[in-house]
């Protein structure tokens, strides 16, 4: 049930890989598997941050039951990220983290409460 958004002004040249691994990313952190992971990416997007348009990434994270300290890992493992895989630095990366209500979110055409 994690899905994760990534937007970015970036060009991504291999999106099948940077959902890989940021898939794995996710669900190895949250310990779910990956059969209820869903990630989309939005490259080349127009975006002003900080007065300028340089490289910038917005990311968001929904999931079930996230807890602090993997929100706080999940923050760093990511913004890192970014840096690696498309060269955005860590003072451009915004991260929304989300924890979705379980009558609120569904899967299969049910909810999950």
């Amino acid at each position: 049930m994690p899905c994760l958004e990534l937007t970015t002004n970036v060009r991504v040249l291999d999106k099948s890989k940077l959902m890989r691994t940021l898939s794995d990313c996710v669900c190895t952190e949250l310990g779910k598997a990956e059969t209820y992971m869903m990630v989309m990416i939005r490259d080349e997007a127009p975006m002003f941050f900080g007065g300028n348009d340089e490289p910038v990434a917005h990311v968001e994270l929904r999931a079930l039951g996230l807890k602090d300290d993997l929100v706080r890992k999940l923050a760093e493992e990511l913004t890192l990220m970014m840096q690696v895989e498309l060269g955005i630095e860590s003072q451009r990366v915004y991260i929304v983290f989300m924890d979705a209500d379980l009558g609120k979110w569904a899967w299969d055409g049910r909810t999950f409460a």
